[in-house]
């Protein structure tokens, strides 16, 4: 984990040269007050995501659909640092991303658990809808901050580069999926692809000659995602029946919606 943001870095930088030159991050320093404020430490990577891009994103969305910037955040901290009686414990878990639709029905708000990570990642865990900060209304989902910002990179950067796109769900009980998706990976290789780093527990890429493909486990769903992207309609049928007929518990997976993850929204 601990070359997880130069491995993204590096890929946006052979993919989209320059385009980090027009993200622009915040200092160390800002980030220290915040966490001596909640008395807390901030895993690595969200320190390292905030230094590239904590101002301004260029235009793609690290976070999805949650607000990420500096800015909108701290008026957030700001009021969850001084609430009494505190809503969740503060030095376990940190606000990093909320909805900025202000039309949005009772959105959720993105936190890290802290108590759930090794100083370089993080669990993420939704909340806050409604106000509602009580132990029920903590959503688990099942990833972590790393695996998120690598999936989104991989998905925007990667997979965005080729213009054709298609994909498959295989459905699991919740214990069996990593070793579904070990084994998709293993097919995958089998046909010739590369692994491309960063290679994690929830998420993976590989690249074939003509073809992009993530596999990732569910979130929030009991399934495998496979996402691929290729040159043209045939590089992607071929890797996708193959699977296809290997699992009996699949089925195709719309991706509408990708070609405007790939313009980074």
């Amino acid at each position: 984990m601990t070359d997880l943001w130069p491995s993204l870095v590096a890929l946006i930088d052979a993919r989209r040269p320059g385009f980090l030159a027009k993200a622009e991050g915040v200092e160390r320093a800002e980030l220290a007050r915040w966490e001596a404020r909640f008395g807390l430490t901030l895993p690595r990577i969200y320190v390292d995501l905030m230094r590239a891009m904590g101002r301004s994103s260029g235009g793609f969305e690290p976070l999805g659909p949650y607000e990420h910037r500096l800015d909108p955040l701290a008026e957030q901290w700001a009021w969850l640092a001084e609430e009494e009686p505190a809503p969740y414990p503060r030095d376990q878990y940190f606000l990093v991303g909320f909805d900025p639709d202000p039309s949005a029905i009772s959105p959720f708000e993105l936190f890290l658990d802290l108590s759930r990570g090794d100083g370089a990642d993080a669990a993420l865990v939704e909340m806050g809808s409604n106000g509602v900060y009580e132990a029920d209304a903590r959503h688990d989902i099942r990833q972590t901050l790393g695996e998120l910002l690598a999936e989104r990179t991989l998905t925007c950067f990667e997979l965005g580069a080729r213009p054709e796109r298609g994909g498959l769900l295989i459905f699991g009980d919740p214990a069996s999926l990593p070793s579904i998706k070990a084994e998709v990976v293993r097919q995958l290789r089998d046909m010739g692809g590369s692994l491309l780093p960063p290679d994690l527990a929830g998420v993976t890429c590989l690249r074939l000659a003509s073809t992009s493909v993530l596999v990732s486990l569910g979130v929030r769903q009991d399934w495998v995602a496979v996402a691929v992207a290729g040159d043209t309609r045939e590089d992607v049928a071929a890797p996708l029946s193959r699977l296809h007929a290997s699992w009996p518990r699949s089925t195709p997976r719309s991706m509408s919606g990708d070609r405007a993850r790939r313009a980074g929204r």
